[in-house]
């Protein structure tokens, strides 16, 4: 026990001493592609992706090799990427994993919008073993991230905080898991929403979930730049512009 405690302060000390993720936001950021420079600044930095602003996107190649050089309060950084996505006005990029030698971040990890159904097919003990339900329940999915998950349905006294659930959630690729209720709140009706914590039992799994993550975020940053770019537009015409 005394080691499992000196890891975990190891570990604080590590993080204390590494900036905070979102010293990148807003800076100015050179782009080298294989027949291309050009300057943007990061608007973006959650999870495994990065967005950076750019007049000239549509000069990069999907999955074209990058390099980026950030100018921060916390000095030049390069790093080495790939391009995810792009979409009107952007690029999106994917975090290298040695960033996180460097830099951490203080939110958990992203959460996005997605629709699904979660099945419950059991009830996990105290000791691990599974009490199979006498009528299994179909839940909402609401959103989800790769270590949790936000779900709506008929209540039930398995649903209650730090109750541990065998489910299958469908939400276009398919996830056998392990849930543990952290929140309930009654709704109308005998309804309730709950989140939990999810550990995948599949690792193989955790790659197609991360990928599914990663593409909603992106749907939701090219829909938000659309949104504003038809404001502009609007606000242009409007006045006369």
């Amino acid at each position: 026990m005394a080691q499992v405690g000196d890891n975990k302060k190891q570990m604080a000390e590590l993080e204390k001493d590494l900036l905070p993720l979102n010293v990148l936001l807003h800076c100015r950021t050179v782009v080298e592609g294989k027949n291309f420079v050009t300057t943007g600044f990061m608007t973006h930095v959650e999870g495994e992706l990065f967005e950076v602003e750019l007049h000239e996107f549509e000069q990069f190649e999907l999955g074209e090799a990058v390099k980026l050089t950030i100018y921060s309060p916390a000095g030049r950084q390069s790093m080495a990427s790939v391009v995810f996505a792009k979409y009107e006005g952007a690029i999106a990029v994917l975090q290298p994993p040695e960033l996180r030698k460097r830099f951490t971040e203080r939110r958990e990890n992203p959460r996005v919008e997605i629709a699904g159904t979660a099945q419950i097919l059991s009830v996990l003990n105290e000791w691990g073993e599974e009490i199979e339900l006498e009528s299994p329940s179909v839940l909402t999915v609401h959103d989800i991230s790769i270590s949790g998950i936000n779900l709506s349905g008929q209540d039930a006294h398995h649903f209650a905080p730090q109750s541990r659930l065998a489910a299958r959630i469908e939400i276009g690729i398919g996830l056998k898991c392990e849930l543990e209720i952290v929140r309930r709140e009654r709704q109308e009706d005998d309804e309730m929403r709950c989140g939990a914590i999810m550990r995948v039992l599949e690792p193989g799994m955790l790659r197609p979930l991360r990928a599914l993550i990663l593409r909603q975020q992106v749907e939701m940053n090219a829909q938000a730049r659309r949104e504003i770019t038809q404001k502009r537009s609007f606000n242009r015409m409007s006045s006369g512009e």
